[in-house]
Order: C-alpha cells, then structure tokens, then sequence
C-alpha cells in the first residue's frame, strides 16, 4: 500500500482565499473541499462545495452564489485589410 504523499500548494494569496471562504460561510456553506494544483509558474487552489456541504437553514442560497471564477485571458484578433487608398490617407 502506497504512502500518501502530502500536497504543498505555495504562495496562496490569503486576503483573496480568506474573502472567498468569508463569503461562503455568510451564505450557509459549512465545508468545502480543497483543489490543489501544483504548477511550475503558479501553483493554484480551487474551492467546490455541493448543495450537501450547506447548512439546511440556508440551502435555498445554493443557486444564488456567484463565486468568481479565474478565466483565462483570451485574445481577439481582427484582421484589417487596408487598401492603397486608405494606406496613402495614413501618410
């Protein structure tokens, strides 16, 4: 049988974990289970919790909490064709 090895997640900005961890608890969550991700440029930490996890007096909050959610950047290209006449316009 294999040791569990233990998962160090580093450098977890605590005004933002402990804000998020606030918020949920004000709205009746009692646990959450813990994602660790360890990465080479950051290491990240998510939070999910289930209907389950809330307290029974404040479950009819579980469809109204809006958590933020990191999003990756994503970039739009625009492709512009210019014309001679709207280069020589430039000049």
């Amino acid at each position: 049988m294999a040791k569990d090895k233990p998962v160090t997640i580093k450098k977890v900005h605590l005004d933002s974990f402990i804000e998020i961890l606030i918020d949920l608890y004000a709205k009746g969550v009692d646990y959450v289970d813990i994602i660790g991700v360890n990465n080479e440029i950051q290491d990240s930490i998510g939070i999910s919790f289930s209907k389950d996890y809330m307290n029974t007096d404040h479950e009819e909050n579980f469809d109204k909490i809006n958590v933020p959610v990191k999003s990756e950047k994503i970039e739009k290209k625009i492709n512009i064709n210019l014309s001679d006449d709207d280069l020589n316009q430039l000049l």
